[in-house]
């Protein structure tokens, strides 16, 4: 592939990144909890296995890399998995209309299944992306590449997450908490950028889009991973980390929602300091792990996330902004340096030959891990549901106990990820330093963002200015918004009528 062919099928990546985070962040996350919570009355316990089933799927990347073993063809899998996948939403935005009447009170079942078979599809897809774009991007640039990308990626999550959850909190005054209708429309743009990604992904050209009719796949092809002391070594410190993070991250969201009392257009504001965070330090994770090493970042990084749930257990209903806030911050830049550098480390620890098992294998693993953690954070969370102390004015919860749990489980998995050997690889110490200078503002990367710091931290703080901005942005607004709902209303009244009295006839 020529340097010309290969530029244009990098920017068709990012743009394909860029919509399918779209996509992820309006059908999916915190809208999904709420859709689930508040339109479906779903459990904890529920909500537990709405956020294990992606992790579930994972498994079947086993399957997708015998496919792309004996086939070769990546691209072609890859396209078909995620289109899929991406169809079946259709399900999910019709679920609240009179389509599932005989169904109402299993629909938060029917949500479950729907989203597994989604997540089954998408699963198989992840194994032909990788060693697809393993191949696509040059091993001295994956670091700055999946770095850029990922930013970009970020960028466009976050600015659909701040209007959606505006949006959906607008729609939610005027109507009421268990109108689904708003969370239909937020899902329906989701699903159209995703359709476009896919559409974009299509046009990417596969580097060895050849069929090997001579490859065979062996149950030893399927255990030369576990036998790879190194790769296993990585497997063992991802699925444990990963585990320590899932037993709690789901039910973030809960907490916020159950415990403190957030509308989402506050939600959505801690979540766009989250992905702000994570589009600064991806720009910073980048170069480091290309001249440093990414076995130092991830030490590094998981050193710091073992914090954050203990700050999550200073949140109180109306004392939250500042510990919520440095929450969503701390995990926004330090999540984004452990995902590239995992993902860059699994890359370069996987040999050219077999690497498709190699990448199903540890997402596989990684997956049950991850898939296993939420289930049992809602038992735990169910076992101390009644659990009400007090410790220094602050009341601990089952979820607060939860969060603890997870931090010192954290804590523990960095002895994992010592074992694991990267050639040429530094240490933490010279990635902090090298985080010192190049967050120095004499060097022009920190001195803007500790500029717009001190501005917002004046008067209300942080969180309550980015909210009056845009509430003052939706005041504006509103009454046009209103009128085009007052129209719609109007036009599609009788319509709908005649469509539902058509669905209930006997």
């Amino acid at each position: 592939m020529d340097e010309k062919t290969r530029n244009k099928a990098l920017n068709l990546s990012i743009l394909d990144g860029a919509l399918s985070a779209i996509m992820g962040s309006l059908a999916g996350g915190i809208f999904l909890v709420g859709f689930a919570l508040k339109v479906l009355e779903a459990t904890p316990q529920q909500i537990g296995i709405l956020a294990a089933l992606p992790m579930f799927a994972n498994l079947l990347q086993i399957v997708g890399s015998i496919i792309i073993e004996k086939t070769g063809s990546r691209k072609k899998f890859c396209f078909l998995c995620v289109f899929f996948s991406r169809l079946f939403w259709f399900v999910i935005i019709l679920l609240p209309f009179a389509i599932f009447p005989t169904i109402s009170d299993y629909k938060i079942w029917v949500l479950v299944i729907v989203i597994a078979l989604s997540s089954f599809f998408a699963s198989l897809s992840g194994v032909a992306w990788l060693s697809w774009m393993s191949d696509l991007v040059p091993a001295e640039k994956r670091g700055t590449y999946f770095g850029k990308r990922n930013m970009i990626s970020s960028f466009c999550g976050m600015i659909v997450i701040i209007f959606g959850g505006k949006f959906l909190t607008l729609w939610q005054n005027r109507f009421s908490e268990t109108n689904p209708y708003g969370f239909i429309i937020i899902f329906s743009i989701g699903l159209i950028a995703g359709i476009i990604a896919a559409w974009f992904l299509s046009q990417i050209p596969d580097v060895k889009d050849k069929k090997n009719k001579e490859q065979t796949v062996s149950f030893s092809l399927f255990l030369k991973p576990l036998k790879d002391k190194n790769f296993l070594s990585l497997i063992i410190f991802a699925s444990f980390w990963i585990f320590a993070i899932q037993i709690a991250g789901p039910f973030y969201g809960v907490f916020m929602i159950e415990n403190l009392n957030m509308d989402f257009s506050t939600i959505t504001v801690f979540a766009t300091f989250a992905t702000l965070a994570t589009l600064f330090m991806m720009k910073i994770w980048g170069p480091i792990s290309d001249k440093l090493g990414n076995k130092p970042i991830i030490t590094l990084s998981t050193g710091v996330l073992v914090v954050v749930p203990f700050i999550w257990i200073l949140a109180l209903p109306g004392f939250y902004y500042f510990p919520v806030l440095i929450a969503h911050i701390l995990s926004g830049a330090f999540t984004a340096g452990i995902f590239l550098s995992q993902f860059n480390i699994m890359i370069k620890l996987s040999p050219e030959k077999g690497k498709s098992m190699y990448l199903a294998l540890f997402a596989a693993i990684t997956g049950l891990a991850g898939a296993i953690a939420p289930i049992v954070g809602s038992i735990i969370s169910k076992l101390f549901e009644n659990i009400n102390y007090t410790f220094f004015t602050y009341p601990i919860t089952n979820l607060h106990f939860l969060f603890i749990v997870s931090a010192i489980l954290q804590l523990i998995t960095i002895f994992f990820i010592i074992k694991v050997k990267e050639p040429a690889a530094s240490t933490p110490v010279a990635v902090v330093m090298q985080l010192k200078n190049d967050l120095n503002p004499q060097n022009g990367i920190a001195s803007t963002t500790d500029f717009v710091m001190v501005g917002l931290t004046k008067g209300k703080g942080i969180v309550e200015k980015i909210d009056e901005f845009t509430d003052k942005v939706a005041e504006a607004s509103e009454k046009k918004i209103e009128e085009v709902l007052d129209k719609g209303k109007r036009i599609i009244e009788k319509p709908s009528k005649k469509l539902k009295d058509f669905f209930n006839e006997e």
